[in-house]
């Protein structure tokens, strides 16, 4: 029963709300087990210097270069972003890479921070030799992870796309990393005895290998090391704006608008901070998903594309 609780916690960080065609580690049977063979890469592993990154790319090698930042534990193959990506293809390149220890990137033993993913990313940056601005597109966590980069490497980026992104006033929010605690310590219950490389826990007969390897001790390790890294962000980047503006960076800014009915608290609080992002750009607009939840790209993959297609159109008129 943890563990499928633990596992059911991974998938909810990875998209806040699975989309349906996804199993519910709940509602699987205690046996048979389902059996677990890694699949290969959809993409290419790219060396950054001792350890590889998998990354896959689609559409055309011209204009800026689309780079989606996924949630905490998203990969290509176990994301919500193929459907945005097929959209974005036909006038742009866009990809989608796995961050140190997710689907089929080399995994990272030891302690993790922020700045090491945003590290990792621009050494992958590097090494595709891309030599043309960046539009960064960050979903939930990852939205953090993006602003972050733009911060570090503001020459490189010419815009971002939030989509549904998590603020630093939800993130570092009183009794967030208790909450935190809590799950790591789910996981680390799960890891205890887990065999390696398979899941954790009995999954459906034809859960498809790409999204068995969610529940794989690998893949949880590393949501746990994404989950420990949050609180070891210093304290100057925990208030609002902490992870960085953008100036006059073309930012587009998209949130949910399915709510409880009627709308609670939460709701509230949730759409407050996504429309003071607005404010971390000069050049900022805003689109409402209007029948998405959290997975805005898989929802309403057409949102994400007509934001990021917006935002270089901003590039080249500016």
């Amino acid at each position: 029963m943890l563990r499928a609780c633990v596992v059911s916690l991974a998938l909810m960080s990875a998209t806040m709300a699975a989309p349906a065609s996804f199993p519910s580690p709940r509602a699987a049977p205690a046996s048979p087990a389902v059996v677990y063979a890694k699949p290969a890469p959809p993409g290419r592993l790219v060396d950054i210097g001792g350890r590889r990154l998998h990354i896959q790319c689609k559409g055309t090698p011209e204009g800026p270069v689309v780079i989606f930042e996924g949630g905490l534990s998203q990969y290509t193959a176990y994301s919500t972003y193929g459907k945005a990506q097929d959209l974005i293809a036909p006038f742009a390149q866009v990809c989608i890479y796995d961050r140190a220890g997710l689907g089929w990137s080399d995994p990272v033993t030891g302690p993790r921070t922020r700045q090491d993913m945003v590290e990792d990313l621009h050494k992958l940056v590097l090494a595709e030799r891309f030599g043309r601005p960046l539009v960064l597109v960050g979903h939930s966590a990852g939205g953090l992870l993006a602003r972050f980069y733009a911060r570090k490497y503001p020459g490189e980026v010419a815009g971002v796309v939030l989509v549904d992104a998590t603020p630093e006033s939800i993130v570092f929010a009183p009794g967030a990393a208790k909450a935190r605690q809590a799950i790591i310590a789910q996981i680390n219950g799960a890891l205890d005895g887990a065999r390696e490389g398979a899941p954790v826990t009995a999954l459906p007969p034809g859960t498809p290998a790409e999204v068995q390897m969610a529940f794989t001790p690998a893949i949880l390790r590393t949501l746990k090391q994404e989950y420990e890294a949050i609180d070891r962000v210093p304290a100057a980047m925990r208030k609002p704006g902490g992870y960085g503006t953008l100036g006059d960076t073309p930012l587009a800014i998209i949130r949910r608008g399915k709510t409880s009915l009627p709308p609670n608290a939460e709701d509230e609080q949730w759409r407050q901070a996504q429309e003071a992002m607005t404010s971390l750009s000069t050049r900022s607009f805003l689109l409402v998903a209007e029948h998405s939840g959290h997975v805005i790209p898989y929802e309403q993959p057409q949102v994400v594309a007509a934001a990021v297609q917006r935002v270089l159109t901003e590039i080249r008129d500016h």
